[in-house]
């Protein structure tokens, strides 16, 4: 049976069709996979970044680590955080060098509402509140 040419130019569109369809799918399925992948390496850098303002930063003792652990938090803000969390980071690293004190409370607050967002929670109006125990000297 000989194949028309009519016939032979069905198949090739056929073919062409199906592999652009695969190429059109394959380049939209990694976009997406980087995007997510995206999206969980900054999810996770930001609640690593939470827990760290909120329970080695916020309302301890001055300290060498306590002050390493803040260094890289503002670090990590400042590369994975939005551009409000940039902003209030800016300002906090301000006032550290201006007063020597500052409040996170702002900026603890954003961190949060922009990780529940993120991860299909509502938002959490007001401060965050803190329960520190106090350390006993040993005898």
């Amino acid at each position: 049976m000989i194949m028309t040419n009519i016939e032979i130019w069905k198949i090739f569109v056929t073919v062409a069709i199906a592999v652009l369809g695969w190429i059109v799918a394959n380049y939209f399925n990694s976009r997406r996979d980087r995007a997510t992948k995206r999206r969980e390496l900054i999810t996770d850098h930001l609640i690593n970044t939470h827990k760290i303002l909120t329970i080695d930063i916020t309302q301890r003792e001055p300290s060498t680590d306590r002050d390493y652990k803040l260094e890289s938090v503002i670090a990590e803000l400042q590369l994975f955080g939005s551009e409000e969390q940039i902003e209030l980071t800016k300002k906090l690293t301000d006032d550290i060098n201006h007063k020597q004190e500052f409040l996170m409370d702002e900026l603890i607050n954003n961190l949060r509402n922009a990780l529940r967002k993120e991860l299909g929670l509502s938002s959490i109006r007001g401060n965050v509140r803190w329960l520190r125990f106090e350390k006993k000297a040993i005898k």
